[in-house]
């Protein structure tokens, strides 16, 4: 295995990728290149992996599904890992509860709960990527979070590499955020309750239809760009009132059905999307005195 540099990879014997583009993990297809790309299949893998990037001095960054990221047209320095590769779910017999690994989708967690008449988790209908995103970003709709659900977790401490538990009641969640630095979440226990299977799936349902109506899933993008700054006066709205829905610059264009998505209409680069963002935030600044705070993560050089 060779490295960028032409040296020898200090990751030899692992399953890592030199020079991998990044734009096809990612939602809106964007992003060049990491040195290193691994995705590994347990968190023994991960920590050897971890201790290997460590001992070289090799900068390290964790994504998950890519669903809410930009990741920059010159790509990321060192190695990435891909958290998609710990997978696996499962209910407890015993307690109810719901375990799942960071990489394990969002999606099949909801197929999940709806199997099992667990109630709880029916906001997420529609969302894309992995738990361990979603933990992070504390994803939300539809008046709920993973704050509300989360029992505990368990991280990997980036510095130490030793994994810890943290009860739900000890996470500093905010909106779309959890403050947990320097660790990576490897799993979590949802708290959620035994109810009638059809009463949840036709919730999950309804919540879907809502998803697909209003939001264009099927464009790629990274969800909502921007956060909400409030609830009388959400993002999507205050950029439609600024003129901007339907705006195209290049290959990036403001959704026409929710004004708060960019997309990429195929050939957007990243700079094309940081543009137009730049764009909304000056027309929103100048219409509303509002500054909008961006949702997605720009990550790379």
């Amino acid at each position: 295995m060779t490295a960028a540099t032409g040296h020898t990879s200090p990751f030899d014997g692992f399953r890592v990728e030199p020079k991998a583009p990044l734009g096809r993990h990612t939602r809106f297809r964007i992003g060049g290149p990491a040195d290193y790309l691994a995705q590994p299949q347990s968190p023994e893998e991960m920590i050897d992996l971890l201790r290997v990037a460590q001992s070289a001095g090799i900068p390290i960054t964790v994504l998950g599904g890519g669903t809410n990221v930009l990741i920059s047209d010159e790509g990321v320095l060192g190695l990435v890992i891909l958290v998609t590769g710990l997978k696996g779910a499962d209910v407890s017999d015993s307690t109810g509860m719901l375990r799942a690994r960071a990489g394990q989708s969002l999606a099949s967690i909801c197929g999940l709960a709806m199997d099992k008449g667990l109630t709880g988790l029916e906001w997420a209908a529609g969302i894309p990527g992995t738990l361990g995103g979603a933990v992070m970003m504390n994803a939300g709709s539809f008046g709920s979070d993973m704050a509300a659900i989360i029992h505990k977790i368990d991280v990997l401490d980036l510095k130490s590499l030793t994994v810890t538990p943290i009860a739900g009641k000890n996470l500093a969640f905010s909106y779309r955020c959890l403050d947990l630095e320097h660790a990576v979440v490897l799993g979590a226990h949802l708290n959620l309750t035994a109810t009638d299977p059809d009463v949840v799936q036709k919730t999950h349902a309804a919540n879907l239809k809502v998803k697909k109506d209003t939001q264009p899933v099927s464009q790629a993008s990274a969800g909502c760009f921007f956060k909400n700054p409030s609830p009388e006066k959400p993002a999507g709205w205050l950029i439609e009132q600024a003129g901007l829905k339907g705006y195209t610059h290049k290959g990036a264009r403001i959704s026409e059905r929710h004004a708060n998505f960019i997309v990429n209409q195929g050939q957007a680069t990243c700079r094309d999307i940081l543009d137009l963002a730049h764009l909304v935030t000056t027309r929103v600044k100048n219409a509303f005195n509002i500054t909008l705070e961006k949702e997605v993560k720009h990550i790379g050089s």
